[in-house]
């Protein structure tokens, strides 16, 4: 299990970092800067992150065609999660010329709001690469491959930080940006990531073994199953990161101080949340290749691996942020935080540590029936609790002048009873009964036909069909012939062969 998890808690904490990194170069430039990016990250996030759960659901597509021993058509599923991305591109490019009003309804200063404004517009710039990225990292997630996943996103994040001191501040010839700069650095960081990703993809021996570049790399029935479980999944990603910014947004209202806080401690969650969703996505794998495979024990085996490890991580953050809360805080202290700023993130870190164990349950069973293609009841839970049991609350709270407590308060209570659900929806075993690809190939082409030991024949033709064929008495090992695949019997000397499409 940690040989698929850990590379994965990795890649995802190099996220992180890179998130960490921001708010504290932001930091030490200027307090309108730091209180700005985390609502304008958010929000363009949010509405990425419907595309990033669209697309990305190719990865269940390939770790069910890898299980399944049909790893030949998992490229062609790879492709239709690259062109809905270059479409999420082109809505985020409409969406960013409509951002005034936006940012003017959060009801932040002028000035803050000017930085938001900037922030926002020019990562939906970058929209297409982030997207691009993303999608191929699910290529690697759903084979398991998950070191290369890894070693993308520390590159990335590597390229991230020394971009960020280079535009954030003007060093080294580069002219001084500001909160611009960290929003250039992302993008261009993410733009190098897609280069080496898709260098990768399209290595000869992935072409060869898993139609990387086919010749037709448009397929509608494909694009059709990757939409019809994917779009749920994308809706309630997108959805949840929406209302979590509303949380921001309300907090925000009640003053500077308080948005700054929420900008500090939520980097600091990020730390300890995004490895957990790295360990979300491995369940995710477990299920996709169980499934696949139809080997349901190793796909729970998986999964309470995974629980359990994310546990255990989450149960050292939690001890760091109550004991050691000023240790964490530090990076933050001087230059433009308030010593204001710093006590009520301290206290903000209570609350965080209050719900991270529940968390790790939500995230990894979620990810888990998610694997199986469960978007649907992901969504529908999601989705009415993000909004009905967060935002709705909070958002009177803040109308009828109630405290930043009893917001953290309704925080709590909603990560709790999502984990509840996800593992009720798990232990029901709903999700056994599911897959995402089409259990009946469509044939073209021609077969090749090789007998083995045990009296049955397989045939994996160049579109990635497997044809499983039993002989009525035995063909000998070395027996091959080739036919029109549909051929229901094949004549092999003495021997007759059924063949069984699957």
């Amino acid at each position: 299990m940690l040989r698929v998890a850990f590379p994965l808690i990795l890649a995802s904490s190099g996220h992180a970092i890179r998130i960490f990194a921001d708010r504290v170069m932001l930091s030490r430039y200027s307090s309108e800067a730091l209180a700005a990016s985390l609502p304008a990250g958010l929000t363009s996030f949010a509405f990425m992150a419907v595309f990033i759960g669209t697309a990305g659901y190719c990865g269940s597509f390939v770790a069910q065609y890898v299980g399944a021993g049909r790893e030949h058509e998992a490229g062609r599923a790879v492709w239709q999660g690259l062109y809905l991305s270059l479409l999420g591109a082109v809505v985020m490019l409409l969406i960013s010329l409509k951002t005034e009003a936006l940012f003017a309804w959060m009801g932040h200063p002028a000035n803050v709001q000017a930085a938001q404004i900037s922030y926002f517009r020019i990562l939906c710039l970058f929209t297409a690469p982030v997207l691009i990225l993303a999608t191929l990292n699910s290529f690697w997630n759903g084979r398991g491959r998950t070191m290369v996943v890894m070693g993308l996103e520390l590159f990335c994040a590597a390229t991230n930080i020394v971009l960020n001191a280079l535009l954030i501040f003007g060093r080294c010839g580069f002219p001084e940006l500001g909160i611009a700069g960290a929003a250039y650095a992302t993008g261009l960081s993410a733009v190098a990531g897609m280069v080496v990703a898709f260098v990768l993809f399209w290595r000869p021996s992935n072409r060869k073994r898993f139609n990387t570049f086919p010749r037709r790399t448009f397929n509608w029935p494909e694009l059709r199953r990757l939409v019809r479980f994917g779009l749920p999944n994308g809706l309630q990603f997108g959805l949840d990161l929406m209302a979590f910014n509303l949380f921001v947004v309300f907090m925000g209202r009640l003053g500077m101080v308080e948005l700054a806080a929420a900008g500090i401690v939520f980097g600091l969650n990020a730390l300890a949340f995004l490895p957990i969703i790295g360990l979300g996505m491995a369940a995710s794998i477990f299920v996709g290749q169980g499934i696949g495979a139809g080997d349901r024990q190793f796909a729970r085996r998986g999964v309470r691996s995974t629980l359990i490890v994310a546990l255990l991580y989450d149960a050292v953050m939690v001890a760091l942020f109550v004991g050691l809360p000023d240790v964490t805080l530090a990076l933050f202290a001087g230059g433009h935080t308030s010593p204001e700023t710093l006590a009520m993130s301290r206290i903000c870190l209570r609350f965080v540590a209050a719900y991270l164990l529940f968390d790790a349950v939500a995230v990894v069973y979620s990810h888990a029936i998610k694997g199986a293609g469960d978007t649907r009841f992901t969504m529908i839970v999601g989705v009415a609790m993000s909004w009905g049991l967060l935002v709705v609350p909070v958002y009177l709270v803040s109308r009828w002048g109630g405290s930043l407590w009893t917001m953290w308060q309704i925080l709590v209570i909603h990560i709790i009873l999502a984990a509840i659900l996800y593992l009720w929806r798990y232990r029901t075993g709903r999700w056994e009964s599911m897959r995402v690809i089409e259990a009946h190939p469509a044939p073209d082409g021609e077969v090749d036909v090789h007998s083995d030991r045990r009296g049955w024949v397989r045939a994996i033709p160049p579109s990635g069909l497997v044809c499983v064929l039993h002989n009525r008495d035995r063909a000998h090992e070395d027996d091959a012939l080739r036919g029109p695949v549909g051929t229901k019997e094949f004549s092999l000397g003495q021997h007759g062969l059924y063949c069984i499409f699957l």
